[in-house]
């Protein structure tokens, strides 16, 4: 469909988890299996599918193990995304994705999941749904939910509703101009950490992040959370005008006292400045040269890059 596909190149086309194929068929039929790549861990879908379609170009992984950069490198193209995701690894494979956009090796991705997750991934800030996948993906992309899925539409049927999400991401370039220097590491580990104890101030739920980034010293912890918000860097101010994530980055006033869900991504963004830095102005070319880190949101033990 031309409103939920991207008006993008279809070139080369990932699908995850394709099963026994009831969406490849659709894929093959509208794209061709010239055009098509599936990744499968089950072995007997992947005998299937290569019954089915002998031309199909079928990965026999888990697709929280695979090198997207890798596949983006060898179709010399970035990747377009589609497949269900299983839910009970939803969050896993999102997070692959994106820690694969710091290279820009993945386009876009439109994916079903859980209804309750794609409204995770959507929801404002100051409401329950807000939280660490709302944060990471309103800031590494562009997200749509389309449309409400019932349960009937599948088979076996899901004892829940699902949502088909599109997810635009937008790329490197932008993204270091977002971050401005900021370490997404260290981001991870502030917004993390922070809606753990979601309904704690920041001062109160970062309490020992400052403390370790003021060596523990206890009064230069105390004077950091007491600090007015600095002003943004040049290379945020300069994309204020056009970016719905920037434009809403200024830290308020009454930062230390507010609750992790009533914090933009932005702002999240800021808060990890502050307590991490770097404080000092970065030139446009070190922003665009410096490289973000291949494995950020996805755990350790998914993926050997």
């Amino acid at each position: 469909d031309d409103d939920i596909l991207p008006a993008i190149s279809l070139d080369h086309i990932v699908e995850l988890g394709p099963g026994a194929g009831a969406l490849t068929d659709k894929l093959v039929e509208t794209y061709g299996a010239q055009k098509l790549q599936c990744i499968e861990i089950d072995e007997r879908s992947v005998e299937l599918l290569s019954e089915k379609h002998p031309e199909l170009d079928i990965l026999h992984q888990d697709v929280l193990q695979v090198d997207y950069p890798q596949l983006a490198e060898q179709a010399q193209q970035p990747l377009v995304v589609i497949g269900n995701l299983p839910y009970y690894i939803t969050s896993q494979i999102l997070f692959a994705l994106a820690d694969a956009s710091h290279v820009g090796a993945i386009e876009c991705a439109t994916v079903t999941m859980q209804w309750e997750v794609g409204q995770r991934m959507v929801a404002p800030t100051c409401t329950k749904d807000y939280g660490i996948l709302s944060v990471v993906f309103q800031l590494y992309a562009n997200v749509n939910c389309h449309f409400k899925i019932p349960p009937t539409v599948f088979y076996p049927q899901p004892k829940v509703d699902s949502a088909l999400l599109g997810l635009h991401f937008v790329g490197p370039s932008t993204l270091r101009k977002r971050l401005a220097g900021v370490d997404p590491v260290q981001l991870r580990r502030v917004v993390t950490t922070a809606f753990q104890q979601r309904r704690k101030t920041i001062r109160n739920s970062l309490k020992k992040i400052s403390r370790e980034v003021c060596h523990g010293d206890a009064d230069a912890a105390t004077a950091l959370w007491q600090q007015e918000a600095p002003a943004l860097p040049a290379s945020v101010q300069e994309l204020v005008p056009s970016d719905p994530v920037c434009a809403q980055q200024q830290l308020p006033s009454d930062w230390a006292a507010k609750r992790p869900e009533e914090l933009t991504p932005g702002q999240f963004v800021e808060l990890t400045r502050l307590l991490y830095g770097p404080h000092e102005e970065l030139a446009t070319a070190e922003l665009q040269s410096t490289p973000l880190p291949i494995k950020v949101w996805r755990k350790l033990k998914h993926g050997s890059n």
